[in-house]
């Protein structure tokens, strides 16, 4: 595998489209969304509006000093619009942090908002697991790291698998 070959692997779904195995015939839009909400794991929430699927992760973090705060509200989101007649599926991240927790119908909300195709990780202490059910008590010695690569990999995994093309959705 040479360097371009490693390069467009790491870049999969963030800068180049991630398509199906060859072969694999393309499912019905209602499967890919059903596909698409089902994704689960800590902190992790799908919610569908106006069409668009929303895989977001949020938890209750210790505050790193923001305006003095002892804990933030991480809330970490890839929103995605199918296309059926394409079979594709176009994803954007979504990143906020606030002093104030936020409902489901805040997830939707773009206004405050950092858009984008978000790559790597952070290292956070989690007090709370937030999302469908919140879960005291996530706070360990060694912390814990987001990667959006938690959110990304099950969002492609569930487009390609299905049959259709992942595509970063351009700012």
């Amino acid at each position: 595998m040479g360097l371009f070959d490693r390069l467009r692997a790491k870049t999969r779904g963030i800068l180049t489209a991630a398509e199906p195995e060859k072969g694999v015939p393309p499912a019905s839009e209602a499967d890919v969304r059903s596909r698409l909400l089902a994704i689960q794991g800590q902190g992790i929430e799908t919610s569908e509006d106006d069409g668009e699927i929303a895989v977001a992760w949020s938890a209750k973090v210790a505050g790193a000093g923001v305006g003095g705060a002892e804990c933030e509200y991480l809330y970490r989101a890839i929103t995605v619009s199918l296309d059926p007649e394409e079979h594709s599926a176009t994803g954007i991240c979504l990143k906020k942090t606030t002093e104030a927790e936020l409902g489901a119908s805040g997830l939707t909300a773009s206004k405050g908002w950092e858009r984008g195709q978000h790559m790597g990780s952070e290292k956070l202490t989690v007090l709370a697991w937030l999302g469908p059910h919140t879960v005291e008590g996530g706070a360990t010695e060694q912390g814990y790291t987001f990667h959006w690569s938690d959110l990304r990999d099950p969002v492609i995994a569930a487009v390609t698998g299905a049959g259709w093309t992942y595509k970063p959705k351009k700012i």
